[in-house]
């Protein structure tokens, strides 16, 4: 849709990317006011994770450019197609911060609509970037197509969006779990022949589970995953802050700092190989510790979730294989007495051999296939405690040819029974202990200091708004939403305001080290505009296409409401003049003047 350029911007004194749109989307003068309207739009976003626009080209301009901050660095698809498939744990940073990214649009009121790979770049420094707001909302009203079909990434689609339906924040929350999806497995979540089969399938929910393409995959990160990926939206997450807070516990899982975890992303970057091998072996031994102390706790199947995961890391663990293979031992049961007859006994032996068989856990299998261990968890419900004797000393098996049963109204006819020899009982095996409980390990160590620590001293807030104010509490100003504010432990009535907002209230409590982030959607305050003189009283004037009357009726003055929403463009028709056009961006200062 573009050509972007890299470029030098003289009075700023730094790097900036150009995009240049193809003449063929520039070329009509509704799609240039279009994309004006939307650049308006989303110029106001100021997000640490998020594309900064510094300028765009406006209606008036022949070609339609937008100028942003160069990033020096790698698209997600482009690290992919690099390294293979990512770690759990890198892919759930990654994916908070895209979270963090999309909750400070969403409560502006932007939705992305084309969240994918390619959108999203990782700096050299591990700052990750989401590109190219509201981008996908201009192609698809100005009705162009690019290949013929529906304009966008039908991999990456939402199913809602695939059918042009009514679309919500839950929708770029299913967009951001097949990104999710792809970084861990490497692979596409939809796919097909053609644009039409991908929407299908996407439409269908026609695809693997994420588990089954990286069985070594964060049991918690596949959780949440599948849950994003559901195709009814009421499936999915609400918000994207519910999204972080379900990816913040697939690191505090492994025991790494959920504070502050973007210095995983730098140090990968820097070593990549070296990384990933510290990384194994630290989940590693926290899984095994974790998995030893559910199963010690009685939750076996719990357990399994955390070997398998270990099995699939390394498949010849031969702790980990004797682990899975002690969950078959069940207790013994108190032996009865055999007072059966010969042939009974026989049938008890051979049943017993039998089931001894069946329930012997298939090590090998369970170590190079992690599908088989799954199959091998649940115990047998005909298993028997007692393990089979030797064949050679059972005794010889009756004559298998039924006798006719005798009348019971003859008792001279019944057989005198004949006492059968009891065979030895075999000795009873020595249950395997079950393993003690292990401490869990130290915390992951990659850099200097430890990144786990224990909460203690000031604690970090970090208010996230639509719209850029200062925080006060008491009347005291504390800072802005533009910056985090360090605050001591304790509970706090913070009233968040400024000339252009209505104040709002925001109730929080901080403990000890607590870093924590608060997403707050501000509204504006009505702003008064007023009209010159020299625009006769007999002028009409409209606001965004809506007629509001005279200039004389008005007295020369409107307000507008919700300026923060969208942009705004009030016209002037007079008598035998031309329509004069006056446009806003997102935000409308006080005592604007309007003349010609």
């Amino acid at each position: 849709m573009a050509t972007v350029y890299r470029g030098r911007h003289t009075t700023l004194d730094r790097d900036v990317a150009i995009k240049v749109l193809h003449p063929h989307l520039s070329s009509s003068t509704r799609n240039r006011k279009r994309f004006a309207r939307e650049a308006r739009a989303i110029e106001h976003l100021r997000h640490e994770n998020i594309l900064e626009i510094f300028d765009y080209s406006g209606i008036d301009s022949g070609d339609c450019y937008i100028i942003t901050e160069f990033v020096d660095g790698q698209t997600l698809t482009a690290l992919v197609e690099e390294r293979g498939r990512l770690p759990s744990e890198l892919v759930a940073v990654i994916g908070v911060r895209l979270c963090r990214a999309l909750g400070y649009a969403h409560a502006s009121g932007i939705l992305h609509r084309d969240m994918k790979p390619d959108n999203v770049m990782v700096r050299d420094d591990g700052t990750v970037k989401l590109m190219d707001f509201g981008i996908a909302r201009f192609l698809d009203e100005s009705q162009v197509t690019l290949t013929g079909a529906l304009v966008g990434s039908p991999a990456f689609m939402s199913p809602e969006q695939a059918v042009e339906a009514p679309l919500d924040t839950r929708s770029d929350l299913f967009s951001l779990g097949t990104v999710l999806f792809y970084l861990v497995t490497g692979e596409l979540p939809f796919s097909g022949s053609n644009p039409s089969l991908i929407l299908k399938n996407v439409i269908e929910g026609n695809r693997p589970n994420v588990a089954e393409l990286a069985p070594a995959i964060s049991p918690t990160l596949a959780d949440a995953i599948e849950r994003l990926m559901a195709t009814s939206p009421e499936g999915r997450f609400n918000t994207a802050a519910e999204v972080s807070e379900a990816l913040m516990a697939v690191l505090s899982d492994v025991g790494i700092a959920t504070d502050d975890p973007a210095w995983c992303i730098q140090a990968w970057l820097a070593e990549p190989d070296a990384f990933e091998k510290r990384l194994q072996e630290h989940v590693s031994r926290v899984v095994l510790a974790t998995g030893k102390a559910l199963l010690a706790d009685g939750d076996a199947l719990g357990a399994l979730r955390h070997f398998n995961r270990l099995l699939a890391l390394d498949e010849e663990n031969e702790e980990v294989l004797e682990l899975v293979a002690s969950l078959h031992v069940e207790p013994e049961k108190p032996r009865r007495p055999v007072t059966f007859g010969l042939g009974l006994a026989a049938v008890v032996l051979t049943a017993g051999a039998l089931v001894m068989w069946f329930v012997r856990p298939p090590r090998t299998d369970a170590a190079s296939d992690p599908d088989a261990v799954l199959a091998v968890h649940e115990p047998r419900p005909d298993a028997l405690p007692e393990p089979a004797p030797d064949p050679v000393a059972a005794p010889a098996l009756p004559d298998p040819t039924p006798q006719p049963e005798p009348s019971p109204r003859d008792p001279e006819t019944r057989p005198t029974p004949v006492a059968a020899p009891v065979p030895a009982p075999p000795p009873r095996p020595t249950p395997r202990p079950r393993p003690p409980p292990q401490p869990a390990p130290a915390p992951l160590a990659l850099v200097e200091p430890a990144p786990v620590v224990l909460p203690s001293g000031p604690a970090t807030l970090r208010v996230v708004s639509n719209m850029a104010a200062d925080i006060y509490q008491q009347g005291r100003k504390l800072g802005n939403t533009r910056a985090p504010l360090e605050l001591q432990p304790g509970a706090y009535v913070l009233e968040i305001r400024s000339d252009v907002v209505k104040p709002y209230e925001l109730r929080i409590e901080l403990g000890p080290g607590e870093s924590l982030e608060k997403v707050v959607n501000l509204e504006a305050r009505p702003a008064p505009v007023r009209f010159a003189a020299s625009f006769p009283d007999a002028c009409t004037v409209s606001l965004n296409g809506a007629s509001l009357g005279t200039l004389g009726a008005l007295g020369h003055r409107i307000e507008v409401p919700r300026p923060n929403q969208h942009g705004h463009v009030v016209q002037v028709a007079c008598p035998d003049a031309e329509v004069f056009e006056h446009v806003w961006s997102d935000v409308v200062f006080p005592d604007q003047v309007i003349g010609p």
